[in-house]
């Protein structure tokens, strides 16, 4: 199956093999039945730069899909990178970082297909996903164009994400491009790159969140981690002044269990070792509000050198201001500074997160709270994602 939607379409439950690009045009709706399997054929390398589901603006995506009756976007290899996986272009507001900007007059196009994305309508909607399953997406041009196995370009407020299992990407999982749509009940298993990705201005909540590197995962990235936050793009640094229209998304209810953060990157020439950079990475100007997160860190053999969380690099300086983070951290003490006062309700000063390096353009004043030791902090709710018959208690022991 590939080619161009055009018109209103519904795709009877079935299995249907991808072949190349699926896309849906400006005006036309493709509509997935519930029970529906979309398998990508290729296996790996330029074949699988051909293979995605693309929703061009104004176009819409509706795979709503059941707890029996999930939707599937997989591949017949079932290895990272098989394919590039599937792209949401909508008309939600990007902020430009060099001005700090978000009026909608700031576009950009898409690293795979130069696809137009962004706008001035931050209720824009461009389909509705309930229970779907994507994996082992990601397939890489160049190190600049990868895909996700999910990408989403300035979704706004009427995108609906529900019920999401995202696993075993040979980039992030799950990156958002600006915009405010939200996001509930979403569990992401292993990620080359970063889990949880984020840019341009994304000030959407995600809700009930789970993510996990396994042990048995050996695919990585130089400079992955769990999660990694940006305001504008990575490489465009923003001014510490401005800070109100950049990134502010709030994760609440979040579980995160890292049990290998080693790995090597089939996708390199040479195929290089890398650990994980940090367990957490927030720059350019990106504001992170994190309630009622359990993290626990099981590679013990694994320690990444800038720290659990990491504030800023040299691609940028500096979180915004107002930085709240409330975690029950479990694992071993990484490089950072001792001794901080925290807010009120920390039982002790957080030491796991880095405070060193060539940037420190923050200060701990930014923090309105920061707790790493509250054992009350339960994360998330693991009974959601029965659905997707994940084996918490074999590969997430402790979670």
């Amino acid at each position: 199956m590939q080619g161009k939607v055009n018109g209103n379409f519904t795709l009877p439950a079935g299995n249907y093999k991808l072949t190349g690009r699926l896309i849906v045009v400006d005006g036309s709706t493709l509509t997935v039945s519930p029970g529906t399997t979309f398998t990508a054929t290729a296996s790996g390398g330029a074949a699988a730069t051909s293979i995605s589901v693309e929703v061009m603006q104004g176009g819409k995506l509706k795979a709503v899909g059941t707890a029996d009756k999930p939707i599937r976007f997989i591949s017949a290899n079932k290895k990272p990178g098989d394919w590039m996986g599937v792209f949401l272009c909508g008309k939600a507001t990007l902020v430009n970082a060099a001005t700090g900007t978000r009026d909608g007059s700031y576009t950009q196009t898409t690293e795979i297909g130069d696809a137009l994305y962004g706008g001035k309508d931050d209720a824009d909607g461009s389909g509705d996903l309930e229970y779907v399953e994507i994996g082992y997406a990601g397939a890489r041009i160049n190190a600049t164009k990868e895909g996700n196995n999910l990408s989403l370009y300035a979704q706004g407020t009427g995108t609906i994400l529900k019920n999401l299992w995202l696993h075993d990407g040979s980039d992030d999982n799950i990156e958002f491009f600006g915009g405010t749509v939200n996001v509930e009940n979403i569990l992401v298993v292993n990620s080359a790159d970063d889990t949880f990705d984020w840019c341009l201005g994304w000030k959407g909540t995600a809700k009930n969140v789970i993510e996990v590197r396994e042990a048995g995962f050996t695919d990585i990235t130089n400079g992955s981690g769990m999660m990694e936050g940006d305001g504008g793009f990575s490489d465009l640094a923003s001014t510490p002044a401005i800070t109100d229209n950049l990134s502010n998304p709030t994760f609440t209810n979040l579980s995160v269990g890292v049990y290998n953060a080693n790995g090597n990157d089939a996708g390199t020439s040479g195929n290089p070792a890398y650990a994980l950079r940090a367990g957490f990475t927030y720059r350019t100007g990106c504001k992170i509000t994190i309630n009622n997160a359990k993290v626990l860190w099981a590679a013990t053999a694994a320690n990444p050198t800038n720290g659990l969380i990491k504030f800023n690099d040299g691609t940028g300086p500096a979180i915004a201001k107002d930085v709240k983070i409330d975690m029950n951290y479990t694992g071993p003490n990484f490089i950072g500074a001792t001794g901080v006062t925290t807010s009120a309700g920390s039982p002790v000063p957080g030491a796991n997160y880095n405070a060193t390096g060539t940037y420190p353009a923050y200060t701990f004043a930014d923090f309105t709270k920061l707790v790493f030791n509250n054992t009350a902090n339960t994360g998330a709710d693991k009974t959601a994602f029965a659905w997707t018959s994940y084996d918490f208690a074999t590969k997430a022991p402790g979670l």
